[in-house]
């Protein structure tokens, strides 16, 4: 037998045993083999530990593109209308950080020029779209905020909201302010106060402020019911010389909510909220009323109506809600709203205003505003 064929001979057995024993150990070397490579992770943690900050800072955002179709029509006579089909988008970015263990703070950006709407209008020859600061706030709590928090910067609102009549959700005051939050037994506390800077005249020391001050108590009926009621106070100083607003505004508002667990199979609610500017005696008072059912935020789906009645001098133009009517005062009609989970982070959303502007009773010069809203959201 030549020297070839002896080594393929011993070759051949060689692979053979190691073949069968592998087959029999394998299930030993693969553990192992885990045990190793968990032990090298391990050791490659502690080679290279991730930095403590990286867990006390969250990024968030949401993007929403809208398709809106508006028709407007004059109902002094003369028939003229005009009908415009829109596409808007707004983007909002925050990064909100854990100082310490009573120290917050946070930073945002967001997509459009009115303190009252971050929607952009596309269709401007693909310019870039304009990012500014939205967010700019720092929030002192001790003792796990039990005795209230204090709010520094450019913020989110610290006061509670029935409606969006007065107040749009884009609007983040700037300022500092004061917010609590408690129980009595079973019943819940709310309270804020902050004082604001509106316009600041630079040359002058005449600025236009806002003094604010709220409280609500949210009491328990049986198991399933809650009603929440409050008040709150807008007062604005310089409002006509130095923010050029049309009249004067110190603002008293009430507001209600009666919430059902589930009515059926969902929760149901009764909102809404009344307004008197009491400096003023004509044009002063609105009212906004509506019931919604279920919840996007805790199941699948919502749908509500509202119906709101806001005249001309009840509160600043700039802040209202800028879709109704095309924002600003002087509106009322009818507003149905409806919101889907389509997936996770992914929601769609229609909208359906019939509204009437009116820049003041005693004239006929009212605008009719049919608006239809389709939109698509993410959050990440």
């Amino acid at each position: 037998m030549n020297k070839k064929v002896t080594c393929s001979i011993v070759l051949g057995i060689a692979v053979s045993a190691f073949s069968t024993f592998a087959a029999e150990d394998s299930a030993s070397l693969r553990t192992e083999l885990d045990a190793l490579n968990q032990r090298l992770d391990a050791m490659e943690k502690e080679s290279n530990p991730t930095p403590a900050w990286i867990d006390k800072i969250k990024v968030k955002g949401d993007l929403r593109y809208r398709f809106q179709h508006v028709e407007a029509e004059e109902t002094d006579g003369s028939n003229l209308s005009t009908t415009k089909n829109i596409q808007r988008i707004r983007a909002r970015l925050g990064v909100f950080a854990d100082v310490n263990d009573w120290i917050t703070a946070g930073i945002g950006i967001r997509t459009g020029e009115k303190a009252n709407s971050g929607n952009v209008t596309i269709g401007d020859g693909f310019a870039p779209k304009d990012f500014s600061l939205s967010l700019a706030y720092f929030t002192l709590a001790p003792e796990d905020a039990k005795y209230g928090s204090a709010t520094f910067g450019k913020m989110k609102q610290q006061w509670k909201n029935a409606t969006d009549m007065i107040w749009d959700s884009d609007v983040n005051p700037e300022g500092v302010a004061y917010a609590y939050s408690g129980k009595a037994k079973q019943t819940g506390l709310l309270a804020s106060a902050g004082f604001y800077t509106v316009v600041d005249t630079k040359a002058t020391a005449h600025d236009a402020t806002l003094a604010q001050g709220q409280l609500v108590v949210a009491q328990p009926i049986g198991k399933k019911t809650k009603l929440t009621v409050g008040g709150s106070f807008y007062g604005y100083d310089n409002a006509t010389d130095v923010a050029t607003y049309a009249v004067d505004y110190d603002i008293a508002e009430f507001l209600v909510e009666y919430s059902v667990k589930d009515i059926g199979p969902v929760p149901f609610k009764f909102y809404g909220n009344y307004v008197n500017n009491l400096v003023e005696s004509n044009e002063n008072q609105g009212y906004c009323a509506g019931i919604k059912f279920g919840s996007a935020k805790k199941g699948k789906w919502e749908v509500k109506y509202d119906y709101r009645d806001l005249e001309l001098y009840a509160a600043p133009p700039a802040f209202t809600d800028s879709d109704f009517a095309d924002g600003g005062t002087g509106v009322k009609g009818h507003r149905i709203k409806a919101k889907y989970n389509l997936a996770k982070n992914l929601a769609g959303g229609i909208t359906y205003i019939n509204s009437l502007r009116t820049p003041a009773r005693s004239l006929n010069q009212d605008q009719q505003f049919n608006t239809l809203m389709l939109d698509l959201m993410i959050k990440f």
